[in-house]
């Protein structure tokens, strides 16, 4: 009896952790979408209205906004073209670590995790300096080529991880019935691995699209993307609190939808192997 209330109460404090969880992640996104839909005048009342009549002014000013739509665009070609190369080298990088022995092997994937932990500030005035020369300085293809700082190592971690849940005797077997690594990588690791590959992309898909410092330096109009679209909405005298709330939340909605839409890839993925043996 004291073991069954003990175990209801452990469940009750675990759902209220939850709860409250839950409640402060849901808060800023509930307060934006709410200053979105008030009016100036609604939106700072002392004490805050509760119930108002909502406006969609704000979020069709947005479609008048110079730059915004073209930014939010931005944001989806950069996301979709940085995650294409994120995943493709990392799939192939991640089986060479798992499946091949080569000096300085350990060094490597230590190089990799100190590059993930890199601040964003150390390379970003070099990489300007070789964009401008170059030519790719506020260009789609140099904002996704630069996240790779971030993002592969990222991903070549993630997937390395889940090519090494892969049992062993399904690569000797494709081995020995002559397949060759790419066989073995294409009809073994990446079906089973499917899972973990697809959180992978998920995660690094979030990490491009919430980035902001990166995009800021080293765009300025052609490539600009729309969590920079939405800082711009602070001016110098005043800041446009309707609008800026309502950009933010049309930059919240697609991710957050992927990832709901995704949800049991990653959990899937991330849990990849949990039950193995």
């Amino acid at each position: 009896m004291v073991i069954n209330q003990r175990d209801q109460l452990e469940r009750l404090l675990a759902y209220l952790i939850s709860l409250i969880a839950i409640l402060l992640t849901l808060f800023p996104i509930v307060w934006l979408l709410s200053v979105a839909l008030k009016t100036q005048r609604d939106a700072f009342a002392m004490p805050p209205k509760l119930l108002f009549k909502p406006i969609a002014d704000h979020f069709l000013g947005l479609l008048d906004r110079p730059g915004f739509v073209e930014a939010f665009m931005n944001s989806v070609y950069v996301t979709a073209f940085g995650v294409l190369i994120a995943i493709v080298i990392a799939i192939f990088a991640s089986y060479a670590i798992h499946r091949f022995n080569f000096r300085g092997k350990k060094l490597f994937a230590v190089w990799l995790l100190l590059a993930y932990m890199l601040p964003e500030f150390l390379f970003i005035i070099p990489m300007y300096v070789l964009y401008q020369r170059i030519g790719w300085y506020d260009t789609h293809i140099g904002l996704a080529l630069v996240y790779q700082v971030h993002s592969l190592p990222f991903a070549v971690w993630l997937i390395r991880s889940f090519f090494k849940e892969v049992p062993s005797e399904l690569d000797d077997a494709s081995r020995i019935d002559g397949c060759s690594h790419l066989g073995t990588l294409r009809h073994v690791y990446i079906p089973l691995a499917a899972p973990g590959i697809a959180a992978t992309a998920i995660l690094t898909a979030i990490w491009i699209w919430n980035e902001l410092t990166i995009a800021l330096s080293l765009t300025f109009s052609d490539a600009q993307t729309v969590t920079v679209a939405v800082a711009s909405f602070r001016g110098y005298t005043s800041i446009n609190w309707g609008q800026m709330s309502a950009a933010s939340i049309v930059a919240i909605v697609p991710m957050l939808a992927f990832a709901v839409f995704a949800q049991r890839y990653i959990v899937k993925g991330l849990t990849l192997g949990s039950l193995k043996g």
